[in-house]
């Protein structure tokens, strides 16, 4: 059966270059790797296990906040067009329709073209009145697709959720949510998670779980490099560790070569000195104050802030800045401050519910 309100578009973007990839890292001076190799299927699993973790307060806690939203509508012209980025499961969004009014077109985002249709099809089938387009395409090329060809009459809503724009680096995040701003215009949103500074006795144990699975997780990336690209780690020489820099508020998972050894790759001999590391993730926390600053740099302000009743996490609604619409908020807050999008809550709503 043809379904009217579905559609897809594959930009079939190019394949990931992972041989390349891992060679370089491991060739610097401080080895890495990159976090986006973790999820081969073991890895998926292993993350989804992560994820219910009584330690790993992320996701249960965004969720909470998700719950516990009361609905609301956001000034716009027409009805909404939601972008989600990372769209190859409609979980989260599904959360979000409960909330959020006037949603009329979703365009999940993701480069994992089978999950990303199959997923996007069933939900235009559990939502007929729903305009659904799946969009296969890396990040690289979202800037220059034409948007205004399929989201014409529609208001852009870009959704980010998760705490992804933790694992960018700050000049990562400002490009990123700077092209985000040029896709969603002067009258667009974004609606952004993101993960809150908080006592390392809760960080700590959320990267480094008594059960072990987020080590296995981090091991899994070399066992998939063992697999795909015919390297010989031994796994046993190597221990996952977390460190917290202060300095820049973020979580670093790290594999440690626990002897001097040498691991074949591509007929390459990599060196490991004992204690050395390969820097595998970097996971950054925020504050209000590091948010404002990065839309501000971005084109963006604060909209709305939402948070659980610990300051775990946020989920905050991003407005596009211009000149005109800065004093039209002005002047709206002041006839009316109860309204709840103009309305800078600091803990709305709260929940109590997630568990650190």
């Amino acid at each position: 059966m043809t379904l009217l309100n579905f559609q897809t578009v594959d930009l079939a973007p190019a394949a990931q270059d992972f041989l390349g990839e891992v060679m370089k890292g491991l060739s610097q001076p401080v080895k890495t790797l990159a976090p986006k190799y973790f999820y081969d299927d073991h890895g998926m699993e292993l993350f989804e296990k992560i994820c219910e973790l009584p330690e790993y307060y992320v996701t249960r806690t965004e969720l909470s906040i998700m719950d516990e939203l009361s609905s609301f509508a956001l000034p716009a012209s027409g009805q909404l067009a939601v972008i989600e980025l990372g769209g190859a499961s409609s979980f989260k969004f599904r959360r979000l329709q409960r909330s959020l009014a006037d949603i009329g077109m979703y365009i999940p985002v993701d480069i994992c073209r089978q999950a990303l249709f199959h997923e996007a099809q069933k939900l235009a089938r559990d939502c007929p009145e729903l305009k659904v387009m799946a969009l296969c395409a890396d990040y690289q090329q979202l800037e220059s697709f034409p948007w205004e060809t399929y989201t014409a009459g529609f208001t852009p809503v870009v959704y980010f959720p998760g705490s992804t724009i933790g694992n960018l680096t700050p000049s990562e995040a400002k490009s990123l949510l700077k092209m985000l701003r040029r896709i969603v215009g002067p009258n667009g949103y974004v609606l952004l998670g993101c993960d809150l500074v908080k006592p390392l006795t809760t960080l700590i144990p959320a990267y480094d779980d008594a059960q072990g699975v987020t080590a296995e997780f981090n091991l899994n990336l070399l066992r998939r490099i063992n697999r795909e690209l015919g390297a010989n780690f031994d796994l046993h020489q190597f221990r996952h560790e977390i460190r917290y820099n202060t300095d820049e508020n973020k979580i670093e998972m790290h594999l440690v070569s626990l002897a001097s050894q040498t691991v074949q790759l591509a007929g390459t001999t990599l060196q490991f000195a004992k204690g050395e590391s390969i820097h595998t993730e970097d996971s950054r926390k925020f504050t209000r104050q590091a948010i404002e600053k990065l839309a501000a740099e971005s084109g963006f302000c604060i909209d709305q802030w939402w948070t659980d009743s610990r300051d775990y996490f946020a989920i905050t609604l991003l407005g596009s800045v211009t000149s005109a619409n800065i004093l039209s908020m002005r002047a709206n807050q002041s006839a009316d401050s109860s309204h709840p999008f103009l309305r800078r809550a600091e803990h709305s709503p709260t929940s109590s519910a997630a568990r650190a």
